[in-house]
C-alpha cells in the first residue's frame, strides 16, 4: 500500500527531474553564498563586503523566479468551470446537463483522482464515475500541461440523490496527491437547479 501511495510522488519526480534538479542546485548555491555573507562580513573587522550579499540576492530572485514560474512546485494550476448545455440523443431525444471543463494552467501534468459534490447533510460525498451524455466509465484523467478534460452531469447522474439545492456544498476536483480545486457550492447549486427545471 505504501508502495502505491508513492507512485503519484515518484511519477512527479520523473516527469520534473530538470526542474528540480535546477531548484536543488540554487538552495545549495544559495546556502553557500549565505555563509559568504557571514564569513565575509561577520567574522572579520574589516569593511563590508558587496559582492557576497549581491550574490545572495540574485540566487534568493532566481528561487523565487522558479517557484513563480513552477506555480508551488509540487501542486497544478488547475480551473474548474461548469456551464448548462445540451445535446440530441439518438433514441432519448434531447438531454441537457452540467458540463464540467477542468484546464491544466501549470507546466506541470496534472493526475485527477475524483471528481465529487459534497452532501452537506448528510456530511458525504457524491462521486461522479459515469458521463452522463454517454454513460461511460470516467477515464483515468492525466492532463499535460495547456490540455483540458470536460465530461457532462446529467439527471441520471444525481437522480434519487437529494433534490433539494441548497443541500450540495462544493463540487470538487482531487489529484492524486490529494491537492483540491472546487466549484463554489452557489455555482453548483445554480446549475443544479437549473438541470432540475429541464424537461429532459
Amino acid at each position: 500500500m505504501f508502495k502505491a501511495n508513492m507512485e503519484p510522488y515518484k511519477k512527479f519526480v520523473e516527469d520534473n527531474f530538470r526542474f528540480l534538479l535546477a531548484a536543488f542546485a540554487n538552495v545549495i548555491a544559495l546556502i553557500a553564498s549565505i555563509w559568504w555573507v557571514i564569513d565575509s562580513n561577520f567574522n572579520s573587522t574589516g569593511s563590508i563586503e558587496i559582492e557576497p550579499i549581491v550574490t545572495t540576492m540574485a540566487l534568493i530572485v532566481t528561487l523565487l523566479s522558479l517557484n513563480f514560474v513552477n506555480n508551488k512546485l509540487s501542486k497544478p494550476l488547475l480551473k474548474v468551470h461548469m456551464t448548462m448545455v445540451m445535446c440530441q440523443h439518438p433514441l432519448k431525444g434531447w438531454i441537457h446537463g452540467i458540463s464540467v471543463t477542468v484546464e491544466n494552467h501549470s507546466i506541470i501534468k496534472a493526475f485527477i483522482k475524483n471528481f465529487q459534490v459534497q452532501l452537506l447533510e448528510e456530511k458525504k460525498v457524491m462521486q461522479f464515475m459515469y458521463e452522463g451524455f454517454t454513460g461511460e466509465i470516467l477515464p483515468k484523467v492525466i492532463l499535460e500541461p495547456g490540455q483540458a478534460f470536460s465530461f457532462n452531469i446529467s439527471k441520471e447522474n444525481i437522480s434519487g440523490v437529494l433534490e433539494n439545492p441548497e443541500a450540495y456544498g462544493d463540487f470538487v476536483v482531487t489529484t492524486d496527491v490529494g491537492h483540491q480545486f472546487r466549484v463554489p457550492a452557489k455555482v453548483f447549486r445554480k446549475h443544479f437547479a437549473t438541470l432540475q427545471k429541464c424537461k429532459a
